[in-house]
């Protein structure tokens, strides 16, 4: 197999994708005997196709990201993905406050509104930078892996307007 660039998917992400796993099996001529006949007789095989299958699926994730949203209770980082480059827009909280970040129910106007009422405050922080050089899937990748979230945007147009 050729270079992979995503880690094997676990076992609770592959049965979330099934019906995908079982199309891609068949695509390469593996009905279900087979399949547990492989897994059964030939794991290696077995790990490989999962390998294999993960590369696609990870691949045609990461290609549609455009944003992200990585939360900590006083730190909220959010993303935007372009061809060439990624933005970040975070906000830090600093001071005794009520607002944990990680609550995504609660709308900007109120985490505002909470951090008046507490005194706290906030700092709107911002960088850019080209993608690492293992490239932009990669470098996405690992933001995902370190906890940021695919988000629809409405975080980084909100701090990038402020």
């Amino acid at each position: 197999m050729k270079e992979t660039k995503f880690r094997r998917l676990r076992r609770d992400e592959l049965e979330e994708v099934t019906p995908q796993f079982v199309k891609f099996l068949s695509v390469n001529g593996i009905d279900a005997k087979s399949w547990v006949s492989i897994k059964r007789e030939d794991p290696t095989r077995a790990d490989g196709l999962i390998l294999q299958f993960s590369q696609i699926v990870f691949s045609g994730v990461i290609e549609r990201v455009k944003y992200l949203v990585q939360r900590k209770p006083h730190d909220l980082r959010t993303y935007r993905t372009g061809p060439d480059k990624i933005e970040m827009r975070g906000l830090l909280l600093s001071g005794p406050t009520k607002v944990d970040l990680t609550d995504t129910t609660l709308p900007p106007k109120e985490i505002f509104a909470q951090l008046r009422a507490d005194g706290a405050t906030p700092k709107i922080y911002s960088a850019e930078r080209a993608y690492l050089p293992i490239g932009r899937d990669q470098d996405i990748f690992l933001r995902m892996e370190e906890g940021a979230l695919i988000d629809n945007g409405e975080l980084f147009e909100l701090l990038d307007s402020l």
